[in-house]
């Protein structure tokens, strides 16, 4: 009997152990479950506060963005206008007492700006511009994160496109709004390159050279050379397609046209030392291309003004002839007189300009010849810039190759062109900037820099030829510029001999050329084209100096900023640029 009463015993106390245990058991996962839900719900809390604290940062640039746009308006303002209302519109934002606060269902936000620096470019202070320091704390269920995030506002900042020797660029956003061979790069022969280059679509390379001479012909060469910079230890490519050669004779204009390098095509992307000059190479640098979004047209009401707007000074031009004024006050425009018998004043007149003449701005609504003599520099001054409604002509029109017969012109300011631009038969000196809606034509001309750092900055809609300069000739006409065509640009170095200290940039971009002497006589060593037409023999290239030549000119962003600080008025603004973000 006490046997059995003591197994009901041990049983039931065996059975409460059990319970006890599965208790405690149940209870410690439910703890751990109800921290994990705890800790998962905490984390949560901090994602969505660091989330509002970055939303904090968006809505204040925006804000900031939305203000600068509204004064602005469609009209712009100056300079000096807009220096004053960035900072009026930034200390508006300035420290925690004037933070920007928003509250929603899932938490809020607060954000202020903690600190404002100016901005340095090239080693100076751009005034249209600051470096600002933004604090955002976000806010959920009691829980805080912080966001510190630096970021640049403000206009006229320099151009992607200005910091290579190079830029074929994919402008296009879709199929049919591209240009033929849109992107690519061709450099055909002896093209020499000094510093990087930007091949948005493929790069196209052969070491022959093209010239139509009596029909198309391919003349051999050696390969393309590209040095690094000056300061740098290396040339950079940052490509986009791929690279091909092709040693067969396409025809020229479906060669440079076409995007589908078929079999008679040889990739080589990754044998790039092949390509080029004693297999000196540039380094590949893949990356999703930057567009500048330059607007060539939006340009025109900055330098656009009729002869009955308010404040304009008319000047009557005898003949349609312009002769040393000086106006460094004034924004002049130019008319002439046709009738004979009675005074009729017309505005549209093919003018020319001759000697020294100084504007504040100028405008016709007709054309512009800029002329002078061979034998004294003379200038044209604008100061704050001028338009011209149809074409601007520089230059006396020679087809001469020799430098003394071209006119001595110097031209000063920037300059908005409604048709097209040439530059023929001048020896010029630049410190210019000109938007161009139509196409340019340089042949026949020298082109240097005016001042120290002078240069001659073309963006154009329209196609760009440099063509026909020091034809036959062992010294080089020398080309001080950068050169940006919306279109095609197209250059050759085969009988032409071309330098240029800049830069140039396009939508396709096609380069020909050899190296050593050109002449329309046979020389010792010479390959035989055509009758007149002789060139350095392939293997005699060697060593000597390409007819083409650019070479990067790091100067170039310093003109550029310097010509856009004279145009009167402020129209865009540049977007917002992130330079560090971190989370506290």
């Amino acid at each position: 009997m006490k046997i059995i009463m003591n197994e009901k015993g041990y049983s039931l106390i065996l059975t409460m152990l059990i319970f006890l245990l599965f208790t405690v058991l149940s209870v410690s996962v439910l703890t751990v479950a109800l921290s994990g839900v705890k800790r998962n719900q905490t984390s949560e809390d901090y994602v969505q506060a660091r989330e509002l604290a970055n939303k904090g940062i968006e809505h204040i640039t925006s804000q900031i963005q939305s203000d600068l746009k509204n004064e602005l308006g469609e009209e712009g303002i100056t300079r000096s206008e807009f220096i004053t209302k960035l900072n009026t519109i930034l200390n508006r934002y300035k420290d925690e007492v004037n933070s920007v606060h928003n509250t929603g269902a899932t938490g809020e936000y607060r954000v202020y700006i903690r600190n404002i620096e100016n901005v340095i470019e090239n080693g100076e202070e751009n005034p249209l511009k600051k470096k600002i320091t933004f604090l955002s704390r976000g806010f959920v269920d009691g829980k805080e994160k912080t966001v510190i995030s630096e970021v640049e506002i403000g206009a006229q900042s320099v151009l992607e496109t200005l910091h290579y020797a190079l830029g074929a660029n994919k402008l296009c956003k879709t199929p049919n709004t591209c240009i033929p061979g849109e992107g690519n790069l061709f450099l055909h022969g002896g093209v020499s390159i000094t510093g990087d280059m930007k091949v948005d679509g493929n790069l196209i390379i052969t070491n022959r050279g093209y010239a139509y001479l009596s029909g198309e012909k391919w003349i051999a060469s050696v390969y393309p050379s590209i040095l690094p910079a000056q300061g740098k230890a290396n040339a950079n490519l940052l490509l986009g397609g791929n690279i091909f050669t092709f040693n067969h004779t396409p025809p020229y204009g479906q060669h440079i046209t076409t995007s589908n390098f078929g079999s008679s095509y040889t990739k080589l992307t990754d044998r790039i030392d092949d390509a080029f000059y004693n297999r000196q190479a540039p380094v590949i640098v893949k990356r999703q291309p930057i567009r500048d979004d330059i607007q060539i047209p939006a340009q025109k009401s900055v330098f656009y003004y009729k002869h009955n707007s308010p404040g304009v000074t008319i000047i009557k031009a005898n003949n349609e002839l312009i002769s040393n004024q000086n106006w460094p006050n004034d924004k002049v425009y130019a008319s002439h007189d046709e009738c004979i018998l009675i005074r009729c004043e017309k505005y549209d007149g093919d003018y020319t300009f001759t000697g020294n003449n100084l504007f504040k701005s100028f405008a016709t609504a007709g054309s512009l010849t800029i002329r002078n003599s061979n034998n004294q520099f003379r200038q044209t001054t604008f100061k704050e810039g001028a338009y011209i409604e149809k074409d601007l002509t520089i230059g006396n029109g020679s087809n001469s190759y020799n430098p003394n017969n071209y006119d001595k012109i110097r031209v000063d300011g920037p300059i908005f062109v409604n048709g097209d631009l040439t530059i023929r038969g001048a020896d010029a000196e630049f410190n210019s900037i000109m938007y161009v809606m139509g196409d340019v034509t340089i042949e026949y001309s020298r082109i240097n820099g005016l001042g120290q750092n002078g240069s001659l900055i073309i963006f154009a809609k329209g196609n760009i030829n440099i063509r026909n300069n020091s034809v036959n000739q062992d010294e080089p006409s020398n080309i001080k510029g950068f050169f940006y065509s919306e279109q095609a640009l197209e250059m050759f170095g085969v009988g032409s001999n071309i330098r240029i200290e800049g830069g140039i940039s396009a939508r396709r971009i096609v380069l020909n050329a050899i190296r050593g002497r050109a002449s329309n006589r046979y020389f010792e060593g010479a390959q035989r084209i055509t009758n007149n037409d002789y060139f350095e023999g392939a293997q005699n290239q060697i060593g000597k100096l390409s007819r083409l030549q650019i070479i990067y000119d790091p100067e170039i962003i310093n003109t550029y900023a310097d010509i856009k600080s004279r145009e009167p008025v402020i129209k865009n603004l540049d977007p917002p640029k992130i330079i560090n973000r971190d989370i506290e």
